[in-house]
């Protein structure tokens, strides 16, 4: 399992309050996790309960994934158990 909270934005790096930070759209972090053989299983944008213009944080819950049968296929099922 992989949990991540990160500051979300226009896919930028930056320094932010003498932290370095990048801040990616979901659709950049969800290509970055899934390339390294995770599946999504969950995301919501923080604080809850705020418009999403102030929810500057990207949460997600992630699972590797496994190879259906790697004599037969290279392909990646996220429904197993």
């Amino acid at each position: 399992m992989l949990f991540a909270s990160n500051p979300r934005g226009p896919d930028i790096e930056r320094d932010e309050d003498d932290r370095y930070a990048t801040f990616l759209s979901l659709t950049t972090w969800r290509e970055f996790v899934e390339d390294a053989g995770f599946c999504e299983l969950e995301h919501y944008y923080r604080p809850v309960g705020k418009p999403r213009d102030q929810q500057p944080w990207l949460a997600s819950v992630w699972r590797k994934s496994r190879p259906v049968d790697p004599e037969v296929s290279s392909h990646i099922d996220c429904h197993q158990s």
